[in-house]
């Protein structure tokens, strides 16, 4: 018999950390290879982290709430006889890998596909990040005197009172903890933010929209989707990307697709979307939506190359919006809801359902004539039967 401790695991993209959100095993527990141990949130994901080891559990380190570093101890289990080569993955007992394939995960962010994760984290103990919650101080930005550059109690209180924060002022407000999913989307945003982007906008006549939408029994945005997929060949740029160096036009389009989920925006892939008829589309839409509503998008449907970002602003209500850019495209479309306005066809004012359609750009890959161009492409395609029932259904 041997114990063996198993550290929290590198869970990708760059993580540092992860907060326990629940145990799933006691402490005296006997587990199986394999068996979920903890439910860990991230900035990205909130995983089940399976159990290296068959074996009895003899230490749990962290508790509920609690911010575990990537390397930290986790779990402490005696181990013995040929229990002693159940280690998932394969490998030494001894050292159990720092980099894990999770087998389920569960979304929980819009972390945007492919951004970049911020740099170390501030060391605190968990008492001290509680404080720093509570004073509405930022840790990051707190300059560390305890050992090792470790923040300490007098730090956050000394960053509170510069800041103007004061526990007297506990009556003027309620405080709503920010979650790590909350803090992400802060820093991407914070990140886009300073992209130099655009917005321009177009009134869409969606007679003809309506009518291959209802014929094919799909919402509106699929058919909008599979129209932009015959656009962008001819206006690369719609479907580009910024990197310091070269501009890339990409081959495929990738939608990050936003939904609104419970615990934040969730910008999950359509991946080569331009390959899909409109009926594939429109259950990769339902299917991802569900998911992310349910909060149960696997990683992979959250990370990886984004070429295009479109938003349904219209689920909600909303006649028209200025999207920020998803972190990694050149574009983000945005389509408002479709509802009766007065346009004038053939010289005459009538109501038709319309709907506006928003396109940000990135200045920096597209000027503002490029960008107008391919809206206007786009445009006259939603805007002939012909040409609609011509895409792939």
């Amino acid at each position: 018999m041997a114990e063996r401790v198993f550290a929290m695991p590198d869970l990708g993209e760059g993580l540092e950390e992860g907060k326990i959100v629940a145990w799933l095993v006691a402490e005296g527990d006997q587990v199986e290879l394999n068996q979920p141990l903890v439910e860990v949130d991230t900035a990205k994901a909130a995983v089940e982290i399976p159990s290296p080891y068959a074996g009895r559990v003899v230490a749990l380190h962290g508790s509920v709430g609690e911010d575990v570093p990537v390397g930290a101890p986790l779990v402490t289990f005696l181990v013995g006889g040929d229990e002693l080569g159940d280690v998932a993955g394969g490998g030494s007992p001894d050292r159990f890998p720092r980099s894990l394939t999770l087998p389920q995960s569960r979304w929980s962010g819009d972390s945007a596909p492919g951004s970049v994760t911020s740099g170390t984290p501030a060391k605190a103990t968990p008492a001290v990040r509680k404080l720093a919650r509570d004073l509405g101080v930022d840790l990051a930005g707190v300059i560390a005197t305890g050992p090792d550059g470790r923040v300490v109690e007098g730090d956050v209180r000394a960053a509170a009172v510069k800041g103007g924060a004061s526990e007297q002022d506990e009556g003027d407000f309620e405080r709503i903890e920010v979650s790590s999913v909350r803090r992400e989307i802060a820093r991407v945003l914070g990140e886009v933010a300073a992209i130099p982007q655009v917005t321009t906008f177009r009134t869409v006549d969606c007679g003809a929209l309506e009518a291959v939408r209802r014929e094919l029994e799909v919402s509106p945005l699929p058919v909008v989707i599979s129209a932009l997929a015959r656009t962008y060949p001819a206006h690369p740029l719609l479907n580009a990307s910024w990197h310091e160096d070269e501009i890339r036009t990409w081959r495929h389009l990738h939608v990050g697709l936003a939904v609104d989920a419970p615990r934040g925006l969730a910008v999950p892939r359509l991946r080569d979307a331009d390959t899909l008829g409109i009926g594939a589309l429109a259950e990769e839409i339902r299917r991802s939506a569900e998911a992310a509503r349910e909060d149960h998008l696997s990683l992979e449907e959250v990370t990886g190359p984004v070429t295009m970002g479109v938003s349904n602003t219209g689920a909600y209500g909303s006649e028209a919006g200025t999207p920020l850019l998803t972190p990694g495209c050149a574009v983000t479309i945005a389509f408002g809801v479709i509802s009766p306005r007065a346009l004038i066809v053939e010289g005459e004012v009538v109501a038709r359902p319309a709907a506006t359609i928003s396109l940000t750009f990135d200045h920096r890959v597209l000027d503002g004539a490029a960008a107008g161009r391919a809206l206007t492409a786009l445009v006259a395609l939603l805007q002939s039967p012909d040409r609609l029932r011509d895409l792939p259904s």
